[in-house]
């Protein structure tokens, strides 16, 4: 039998330029559309080499090597009437059999039976013959492309017309390479499909005609496009090498802009630049914003991490032959320096304390007022951190008047020239004014830091001041957005509360601040003067479910425990976040031995048999009669549960979990003899009783450091309906 035949297809989207933030996903989204297409039209083949996808700011392309031209048959079998309403007694048809007969075009010789779990019943089978793939995929591509969402689309038509990331301007689709190529005739708003691509904007020569894929990629790398993006950014790398070599210097490391560079053009080549040694009296981090987020430029450095005055920016082009972009960049650069220098000098004639007046008029939300009063709720919550802190004996006297002032500077840079000018700079720049103006070094720095961490990579705070300040902030946001009624509802999150409440879990974490966090939440709810969209203890029952799910969430995505050993630790208390991060590091690490795992199980069955086996007249909770229990392994769990929760009980105050796991995981042979030996829903009531009472013992052991039986057992687990399924071998 012959291989069914094939050819490869190449598809592409050519448009005006994508944003770079747009281009990756919008890369990936249009990849996983067109295979999808694919698969669900069963054109691609068995085993057949995986589509590439490509990208540039001016066209979303895909390749698959091998499409087959035409579908194989299928035999679908469609099931009637039973076989009883089908045929009468004498076995002939019945109008049943007839009229399903006629539906499916066939005649009622040609039906079939089929055995099913019901019983029997009439079936006809129908071969579906497969269509061409040239027959196919033009009504395929056009539902692919037009099928697309993106988080910002356009029309360029009409309302009614096809949105896509940007404006169409050609498309690419050939079945085939060389001269069996065909193009697949499609059209979307008024463009149509041909067997031609463009180039570079600038390098290329307009239209391309292309006969197959390495036509394609040589016509396009002669047009002045880099079709990949792994080998772009390869450019880009290797160009902020070569520049400097042997300068002693080094760029500024920034993933972020790398990407920016290989997302926004299609022949990237590196240029250096210079600018006036004088602007390096700035801050670097001024410095820096100014050439990253506002002009793109990569920031160079010395060996030591001091900046040089140079910067490398990134043409779409071949070259600058004769210096004249450099010059303009340096020109831009030079301005927005200027205008740095000028803020930074201005800005200095007034100290950062006279400001505070000013923040009374300037908005933080409509409903939740100005700057001023949210200053004013967040040193109430920081004062509740600092009496928790203080009463702890983890910070002093001077610590929490140091947040207290960092608190009253802290937003008054939003109503600096710089910050006005370079937003990025918020916080920033008033540590730097701070530290400018003769402010105490931990307060510059807690507001320095007052915004991190930002995101899951950003790093916390670098002081316990400092976090405390950032906790204060990151509450109030938190706490206030809930009390206006802009709390998170499924992809909708207008004051980016989840990021602000992971911060808050990072932050406790990582500066193992002992802090009860419900506490905190009734102070800052008690805090808002606003107009509350629902009942304050509505309000606050949710914020309480908020931060348990941000818990979860930081435990999870930002330490890689498994979901599991998170469900355990959590349901055993979570309201102290760098307890509950203590206990789960320790639960992940012990997790995995014998003992424990076969524990887990066993705990698993003691809580089914608590919970569903056992009822209230069977048994209430209370103290083990030692005169009841039997000799053997009855009694011998019992004397190791008392020995074994004295110990775990020390290590668990003094804060070693782990020991203590170690310590509960040793009774897992005397709980498994416990289970082979005795029947614990005994007929006598007292003996059941004493029996269910040692299991609750046990139960609350399993369940102080996190809860053994929410760890997903393995392949000993049983099943909770037949946890008690146990006999005495008496």
């Amino acid at each position: 039998m012959k291989p069914p035949r094939t050819q490869p297809l190449l598809i592409e989207v050519g448009c005006e330029e994508i944003p770079a933030r747009f281009l990756m996903a919008a890369r990936e989204d249009f990849w996983t559309a067109i295979n999808q297409a694919m698969a669900a039209a069963r054109l691609v083949p068995p085993g057949a080499s995986p589509s590439l996808r490509f990208s540039t700011p001016r066209r979303l392309a895909v390749w698959f090597p091998a499409v087959l031209m035409k579908q194989g048959d299928l035999v679908d079998e469609v099931v009637g009437p039973p076989m009883r309403v089908a045929f009468d007694e004498k076995g002939k048809p019945t109008k049943a059999a007839k009229s399903f007969a006629q539906k499916n075009g066939v005649a009622v010789s040609s039906l079939t039976r089929v055995t099913t779990p019901k019983g029997e019943y009439l079936a006809v089978r129908k071969t579906i013959h497969g269509q061409t793939a040239q027959k196919l995929l033009p009504g395929l591509l056009a539902g692919a492309v037009t099928g697309l969402n993106f988080p910002k689309s356009m029309y360029w038509k009409a309302k009614t017309g096809p949105r896509f990331l940007r404006p169409i301007r050609w498309l690419l689709a050939l079945l085939g390479e060389g001269k069996t190529a065909r193009v697949i005739p499609f059209e979307i708003a008024d463009v149509r499909a041909e067997a031609a691509t463009y180039g570079h904007r600038v390098l290329g020569k307009g239209k391309v005609h292309v006969s197959g894929f390495m036509d394609y990629l040589n016509k396009l790398s002669a047009g002045g496009v880099h079709l990949d993006p792994v080998r772009r950014r390869g450019r880009v790398q290797e160009d902020l090498k070569v520049i400097l070599k042997g300068s002693h210097s080094r760029p500024v490391a920034d993933p972020w802009l790398v990407d920016w560079v290989v997302n926004s053009t299609e022949w990237p080549v590196g240029i250096l630049g210079n600018f006036d040694s004088r602007f390096l009296r700035l801050p670097r981090e001024i410095l820096v914003t100014v050439m990253r987020d506002h002009q793109k430029y990569f920031a160079v450095e010395d060996r030591h991490g001091k900046l040089q005055p140079h910067f490398i920016t990134f043409l779409n082009l071949d070259r600058d032959r004769k210096g004249i972009i450099r010059e303009g960049h340096e020109r831009v650069l030079a301005a927005r320096f200027a205008d740095a220098e000028f803020f930074w000098d201005s800005d200095q004639r007034e100290f950062l304390a006279s400001r505070q007046e000013r923040l009374a008029s300037v908005t933080y939300q409509a409903e939740l007022g100005t700057y001023a009063d949210k200053v004013s709720r967040m040193k109430s919550i920081a004062a509740e951190i600092c009496g928790e802190l203080e009463r702890a004996q983890t910070f002093t006297a001077e610590n929490s008047a140091s947040v207290i002032r960092a608190l009253e500077l802290c937003k008054c840079d939003l109503t600096t020239q710089m910050v006005q000018e370079f937003t990025e700079l918020q916080g920033i720049v008033g540590g730097l004014y701070a530290e400018a103006q003769g402010e105490p070094k931990d307060v510059c720095q807690a507001i320095y830091d007052h915004y991190r961490p930002e995101g899951p990579e950003d790093r916390s705070p670098r002081s316990r001041i400092g976090a405390v300040v950032s906790l204060a902030d990151k509450l109030d946001s938190v706490v206030s957005g809930f009390a206006i009624g802009q709390e998170p509802t499924g992809s909708s999150d207008p004051f980016a509360l989840r990021r602000q409440g992971n911060g808050i879990v990072k932050v406790l974490v990582e500066h193992a601040l002992p802090l009860p966090l419900k506490v905190l939440i009734e102070h800052a709810v008690s805090c808002m003067n606003v107009e509350w969209k629902r009942p304050q203890h509505e309000v606050f029952g949710s914020l309480v479910a908020f931060f348990e799910e941000r818990m979860k969430y930081y435990l999870e995505s930002g330490r890689g425990l498994r979901y599991d050993t998170v469900r355990a630790v959590v349901a055993a208390g979570w309201e102290n976040f760098t307890d509950v991060a203590r206990r789960a590091d320790a639960l992940e690490r012990i997790r995995n031995t014998e003992n424990f795992a076969a524990l887990s199980v066993a705990a698993k069955r003691i809580k089914n048999i608590l919970e569903k086996s056992a009822s209230a007249q069977d048994w209430q909770p209370g103290s083990v009669n030692p005169e009841l229990l039997e000799a053997g392994p009855e009694e011998q769990l019992f004397e190791a549960h008392v020995a074994v929760a004295d110990r775990a009980r020390r290590f668990t105050e003094a804060g070693e979990y782990e020991k203590a796991l170690e310590t509960i995981a040793d009774l897992r042979p005397l709980v498994d003899r416990f289970f082979d030996k005795v029947l614990v829903m005994a007929e006598d009531r007292a003996l059941r009783e004493n029996r269910l009472r040692l299991l609750g013992k046990l139960d609350i052991l399993f369940s102080g450091i996190a809860h053994f039986a929410e760890i997903a057992g393995g392949p000993g687990d049983v099943d909770a309906s037949t946890s008690q399924a146990v006999t005495s071998e008496e």
